[in-house]
């Protein structure tokens, strides 16, 4: 059973993480030659001062 972890910061829709899931389950589906029900998305969302990049925080970047 394949897990696929995305992690990024907030603000996608609803309606973008449903798309995002069924895209990417059938992707991993095709690719592992599984069933689409074997396939486990995890959307992680972080907030922009739980980000660093470049050893700063990515809400400081942002300003």
């Amino acid at each position: 059973m394949p897990v696929v972890t995305i992690a990024g910061n907030p603000g996608i829709s609803k309606e973008k993480k449903e798309k995002l899931i069924k895209e990417v389950s059938n992707s991993v589906a095709e690719a592992y030659d599984l069933p689409i029900e074997t396939v486990t998305i995890l959307i992680q969302s972080y907030n922009p001062e739980d980000i660093g990049a470049g050893g700063v925080m990515l809400s400081k970047k942002n300003k």
